[in-house]
């Protein structure tokens, strides 16, 4: 008894997609250095979110006073209130939100944390890390 080889390749075929769907790896995102290493997951702002403010004094391009790790909740709405001694600006990697900040002019940042993870904040034009927002799932 002979078998067509389209049988065979057709059975190939199939196995091969049933091992790759079965053994595929996890959705991962790459933790380059410099980059906070994210789980997305968006969510529109519910009654239970909660504001936390937090207040940031940054002299000679350093985090003088205020907490170097914010530690929040996923729904938090966050306002970072930022005094500084020179023109700069502040940025937070992964929500990719920033604020331009004028000398001795506090400035506030506000937005919800919708993703989870470890996010870098920084001075964008000095490229000098400050802290990171930590964001626990709910």
């Amino acid at each position: 008894m002979k078998i067509n080889p389209i049988i065979y390749l057709v059975l190939t075929v199939a196995i091969l997609a049933g091992l790759f769907f079965m053994f595929k790896p996890k959705k991962q995102i790459e933790n380059t250095p410099g980059q906070a290493q994210t789980s997305t997951t968006i969510q529109s702002p519910s009654p239970e979110s909660t504001v936390k403010t937090f207040e940031l004094v940054i002299a000679d391009k350093k985090l003088v006073s205020g907490p170097e790790t914010i530690k929040i909740t996923e729904g938090d709405e966050i306002v970072i209130r930022i005094t500084t001694d020179e023109p700069e600006e502040f940025h937070v990697h992964g929500y990719d939100e920033f604020v331009d900040l004028e000398k001795d002019n506090p400035k506030e940042l506000k937005f919800t944390a919708n993703s989870t993870g470890r996010f870098i904040f920084e001075l964008e034009e000095s490229k000098i890390d400050l802290g990171a927002i930590e964001v626990s799932p709910k």
